[in-house]
């Protein structure tokens, strides 16, 4: 009997001259005849009344698999697919549906592709894996930020003034808002500033829709919120500026730069210290409840807890009324953002008497609802947070409206000089 080998020549050497003169028409020639011989071996299979057992079928569907002429690319690898097994077996696939139920689990029988158990435990390896890869980034060049004091820090002697801005969403922040804070920050010289979420917009690595011409480079976003950093650093050169965590947080963009995607590809470097200027704008991060948060705290909210009575984080809650739910949620007095709308309310209960929560409003125009949202935002305020924190535990707080003309603050005046809106996908800052 002739070998394989030999029978491929002879059938080849029978084949017309353009045939064997041209590499592609050769294989095609030769996939052709292996898909007639295969038809013939199914008609007879099908005829038989030998019943083939389980290692005759897992016997072809590897040598279908690992056939060099009809698997050039991958029979290597003995990839199959129920396609090619339908176009090069020596079996109905029917035979292997009704014994196997399915194609793919055939093909986990016959050691093709893993099985169930064996997938699970590759797919939870390899969430590990980006985990710790994520942490061993954020441990070398995020946790060196962080808020490091206990949840209960010192005591307070005298009142501290803070000023929050919320939601800015990168370029979309409006400039008179910023104007005025930036102003209100070199006038009252607040002792701490709290930039609450949602300072990066992320609008390349969202889950929502990309609309064309408003989707912002990532290295604009970052020479963005750097320069709004350097800003306020030069306006308040004594303060703490803190960034806590939002939905549009830092945790997805660690997580996305520790993995390869199209949009790395304009960031000059990949260091989020040195990308943001935590670095040298001594820029500290609130992060509770994240990858970034210190040590024996990432199962808590996100956020910071000032002097064991004062709660600031982005917000989560919705609805009418968000700041109440705020408040009984968290159980102490405190501000969020997030929803972009200005309230504040008071505890309901005896218990909760003398609690209070703000609600601050956005930092950025209407424009920034264009990515995620249908229909007008007209029950959007622009504006920031004022709180007085006081010895004893007691809070005055308020938001800022900054949709007029005129905006007083602590007895200060500030007006618009103009109306005119920046396009939101250039560095209107610099």
């Amino acid at each position: 009997m002739a070998s394989k080998s030999t029978d491929r020549v002879d059938r080849f050497l029978a084949a017309p001259d353009t045939v064997r003169s041209n590499e592609g028409e050769r294989q095609k020639y030769e996939a052709r005849k292996a898909q007639e011989a295969a038809e013939k071996a199914r008609l007879s299979a099908m005829k038989s009344k030998k019943v083939p057992s389980d290692e005759d079928l897992f016997n072809d569907i590897i040598r279908v698999a690992s056939d060099e002429v009809t698997n050039p690319q991958w029979f290597e690898f003995k990839a199959i697919s129920r396609r090619r097994y339908e176009l090069y077996g020596h079996y109905p696939v029917a035979f292997l549906d009704e014994r196997f139920g399915t194609f793919e689990h055939a093909k986990q029988i016959a050691g093709l592709s893993d099985k169930p158990g064996t997938r699970q435990k590759k797919f939870a390896r390899a969430e590990q894996s980006r985990r710790e890869h994520a942490m061993r980034y954020a441990e070398r060049y995020l946790l060196p930020y962080v808020v490091k004091e206990p949840e209960i820090e010192r005591a307070l002697v005298k009142s501290e003034l803070m000023l929050s801005l919320s939601d800015l969403h990168s370029l979309f922040l409006d400039p008179f808002t910023f104007e005025v804070f930036k102003s209100c920050c070199r006038d009252l010289m607040p002792d701490v500033i709290v930039l609450n979420g949602d300072v990066l917009e992320g609008s390349e690595i969202s889950r929502y829709p990309k609309i064309p011409g408003w989707t912002v480079p990532l290295q604009l976003e970052f020479d963005f919120a750097r320069e709004v950093f350097r800003q306020l650093r030069e306006a308040a050169p004594h303060a703490r500026i803190i960034w806590s965590a939002g939905n549009h947080g830092l945790d997805r963009m660690v997580s996305y730069l520790t993995q390869v995607a199209p949009a790395l590809a304009n960031l000059r470097c990949l260091r989020f210290d040195q990308l943001a200027g935590l670095d040298d704008l001594n820029i500290e991060l609130a992060q509770g409840g994240s990858i970034m948060s210190p040590a024996g705290t990432e199962e808590e909210k996100p956020g910071r807890m000032f002097h064991g009575f004062y709660y600031v984080y982005h917000g989560v809650k919705l609805g009418a009324t968000p700041a109440l739910a705020e408040l009984n949620s968290v159980g102490f007095s405190g501000q969020s953002g997030h929803v972009h709308r200005a309230s504040v309310v008071y505890g309901t209960t005896m218990a909760r008497a003398g609690l209070t929560w703000m609600s601050t409003p956005m930092a950025c125009t209407n424009k920034a609802g264009r990515s995620y949202m249908k229909g007008p935002t007209d029950g959007w305020q622009k504006g920031f947070g004022v709180a007085h924190l006081n010895p004893g535990g007691t809070v005055n707080h308020y938001p800022v409206i900054t949709d007029g003309d005129v905006v007083i603050v602590e007895g200060h005046a500030y007006r618009r000089k103009t109306t005119a809106l920046p396009d939101p996908t250039r560095n209107w800052l610099v």
